[in-house]
């Protein structure tokens, strides 16, 4: 039995694949290992930091080299496995389905660009899923986008509402009839766009705040200071 797990699903981190929104001012190569950094970060925060069983889905199938690529280095245990399925959705929801296969009691679904939420929201939310009831824990963005899902049960028609425009409002409706208890956590600003990755440079290079247990984006942003007078 797994007590806690997180998952992320997640494209190739491959130039002119990932982040392709952020160049310019980035290349792509360094959109790709932006996107590598953060995907490293959740894993490692999950695995040394939260105590949970990572697991990795990647897109396409046959990426797998380039996924242990990005984890050559690491000193925690995670599980890598293909996703399956027609639609993005689809792979996250048949990944959520093989992950309470496994045997897990909690699992949060994270998006990579959130890889960066505070620990202390993540904790809260493996909090809310040791409740005695049904639960289902929503995280919405400051664009009401979904970026994260806690679930104690496989509910994965909450995954459909990544398909509609409002993922977020759709999620809580398709939510409240599935579970006793429902949570939607505090919006966040996640790392999908220019404006974003803005804010997280000024407050990281100019401001100085440390990222929270996050030693490879940070590497990153010292790459871009030393490169970039303004993003």
């Amino acid at each position: 039995m797994i007590e806690k797990s997180l998952l992320v699903v997640s494209r190739t981190p491959l130039p002119k694949e990932v982040k392709i929104n952020l160049v310019p001012p980035l290349t792509n190569e360094e959109a790709a290992e932006l996107h590598a950094s953060l995907l490293f970060d959740v894993v490692e925060r999950a695995a040394l930091h939260l105590h949970a069983q990572p697991y990795v889905y990647f897109d396409p199938a046959d990426a797998r080299p380039d996924f242990e690529h990005v984890f050559r280095h690491a000193s925690f245990e995670y599980k890598l496995k293909p996703a399956v399925g027609n639609k993005f959705s689809d792979k996250i929801a048949n990944a959520v389905d093989n992950v309470f296969s496994d045997g897990t009691k909690k699992l949060i679904y994270l998006d990579v660009d959130a890889a960066l939420i505070p620990l202390q929201a993540l904790r809260h939310t493996y909090e809310l899923l040791s409740l005695e009831d049904d639960v289902v824990v929503l995280g919405p963005d400051v664009a009401d986008q979904l970026y994260m899902v806690g679930l104690k049960k496989p509910h994965v028609q909450v995954f459909d509402a990544l398909n509609a425009k409002d993922p977020f409002e759709v999620s809580m409706k398709i939510s409240s009839p599935l579970s006793a208890m429902m949570f939607t956590l505090d919006r966040y600003a996640c790392i999908r766009d220019l404006a974003a990755l803005r804010r997280l440079f000024t407050s990281f290079v100019r401001n100085g705040q440390l990222i929270e247990n996050a030693r490879r984006t940070t590497d990153f942003l010292l790459g871009l200071k030393d490169k970039y007078s303004e993003i």
